[in-house]
Order: structure tokens, then sequence, then C-alpha cells
């Protein structure tokens, strides 16, 4: 384990947990505790060797400098550019911090490359999902060393997957380090430096074919009633070492859509850490679930923490 002086922000935000019981939700806790074991012991996973065809046994450590890099990234060059804190540095908030270290901290023990590749936050409005997303997006962009990136930010419509481009736009206006580094047309942000690329694209854009997406962000899933998008992006992504599709959204109220099958099988997976003969695995996935645990939680103002990590005094900003 991490000395002391070393701890991570998961292991911050477990022992947070651990004092708040009634702000975290059920999904969260699971998975909490299984990352804080996976940090003291390392996982061993058995995978299909794609050369060879053969099982084979693979570590997955932690890897602290990793899992912080994105974090110093977005502290560093990333800027609010709404409200009271335009123009001021993206100050991450502790379940910030351990959610992305949880996603870019744990890596092979041979290669380093990361264990997950497809990431899940549902969540309550008003949360800073879509904020979130956009500076992952430029990180994936301009701070995670890949030649040619290509980011896309993906949703039914293209109003919505123009909500996380604009911020990461608007980040950029902002950040005199991101300006001088990139080209923004009324379509595309550019990285030269790198040939790389940041889209948005909606289910009826033409240029769906012939992607090599390196990261997407899919926006508001609730909204989705055909999986095809989803698909054909994480086929998409199929050349990459480390690509990541980052699922964002609040939770939906139409129901048999890419949302609920989505929230099921999650559901299993994260069943399937506490009892893998109950639920279900799929190595490569993570998922934070705010949630109200039961539907009487909404008549108790101090568990409304559970779906809005963000909640102060009975408000959310």
């Amino acid at each position: 384990m991490l000395k002391e002086k070393e701890k991570t922000y998961i292991e911050e935000y477990y022992n947070w947990s651990l004092d708040n019981p009634n702000k975290v939700s059920k999904k969260v806790k699971i998975l909490l505790k299984k990352l804080v074991k996976d940090i003291k012991e390392p996982q061993i996973i058995e995978e299909i060797n794609e050369l060879t065809n053969e099982k084979e046994k693979v570590v997955y450590v932690f890897d602290k400098k990793l899992a912080t890099k994105p974090i110093l990234f977005i502290e560093t060059f990333c800027m609010h550019s709404k409200g009271k804190h335009r123009g001021k540095p993206f100050k991450l908030e502790l379940w910030q911090k351990a959610v992305i270290e949880s996603i870019y901290g744990f890596v092979n023990e041979k290669t380093r490359l990361r264990k997950y590749t497809k990431a899940v936050i549902f969540i309550g409005r008003k949360n800073g999902k879509s904020t979130l997303a956009s500076a992952l997006a430029l990180y994936h962009l301009m701070g995670d060393n890949e030649g040619g990136a290509e980011v896309y930010s993906v949703a039914v419509k293209r109003d919505q997957a123009k909500i996380v481009w604009d911020e990461a736009k608007n980040m950029i206006k902002f950040s005199p380090a991101l300006r001088s580094r990139t080209k923004t047309t009324i379509s595309e942000i550019r990285y030269d430096a790198e040939n790389g690329k940041f889209k948005a694209l909606a289910s009826d854009s033409n240029s769906l074919d012939g992607l090599n997406a390196y990261f997407v962000s899919a926006d508001e899933i609730h909204a989705w009633k055909d999986p095809n998008l989803l698909n054909v992006m994480y086929d998409s992504m199929a050349s990459r070492d480390e690509p990541l599709l980052l699922m964002t959204t609040t939770m939906g109220f139409v129901r048999e859509n890419v949302f609920d099958n989505e929230y099921a099988f999650i559901s299993k997976v994260i069943t399937g850490y506490l009892d893998k003969n109950k639920g279900a695995v799929q190595e490569n996935l993570i998922a934070w679930v705010y949630e109200l645990d039961d539907v009487k939680d909404i008549e108790d103002k101090e568990k409304w923490y559970k779906a809005n990590p963000r909640f102060r005094g009975y408000k959310i900003f």
C-alpha cells in the first residue's frame, strides 16, 4: 500500500464515505471498496493474447503518477468559462479526483496500458459532468501523448453534442497555454503539434464512417433510443492501444432505451464485485452511479448527496 503521505484520492474518498454513509449511494460504496482493495492487492486477470490467441494472466497495478496526470493537466491548464469562477483555474473536488484516478490509474504491470477503456458517470443534474467531460477531452487531445488523437463529443442531436465541445472551446479561450497550442474553427478544435482534432458529432452526421477515435464523450444517453451511435463510436476505437469511451448522463424517464440497457448491465457488473456468480463481469468497464438508493430518500435532504456529490447546504452549485 502507498505510504500515508502518498494516499490516493480514491482512498481519501473511501474514508470520507465511511464517515458519511448517508451521503454516498450503495453502488459508489461498493465500487470504492473494490478500488481500495485493487490498490492494495493488484488484480490478476486472465485475458486473451491477441498474438497467440491463448489465455494469459495479466497483473493490473495502480500507478499514482499516471492516475494524477490528467488531474494536473486539468487544474493547470483548464479554466472555468461561466459564472463567478469564470477565467479561474478548474479546481477539482475530491469525488472528481477519485473518479479520474480510478479511470487512469490502473494499468497493465508490463505494458503500462490502462485497464479501463469504458467509463460511465450517472449523476444528478448541475453536478458539472459536461464540464468534466470537456476537460478530459482536452487532456486526451493534448496531454496524453497520443499521436493523431481523434476526440469526439457525440449525442443524438448536434446541439447536445456541441455542449461538451463548446465548453472545451470556451476553456481554451480563457487559457493562454491552451489557446497558443490550438486552432479553433466553427466545427473543429485542432492540435497541430500532434495532428489531433476534436469534433462534435450527432447520430445523423455524415462523417461517422472511417473514424479512428481515441476519446469519445457520449453525453446524456438517457435520451438515446438507438444504440447504433454508441456501437459505431466504440468500434471506431479498436485500433487504439488505450482509448476511452466516457458515458455521462443524468437519470432518464424514457423506458426501454439505451440508458435502461446500460444501467441494467452496469448494475450487474457492480453486483459482480460482491459475488461474480450473481453478477456480470466486464473488466474494462468502470461505472460511478450517483443515485438515491430508495425512492423514500427523496424526503431526506441529507441523502440528496447520494445523487449529487456537489450538494452543499441544500443547494447545488
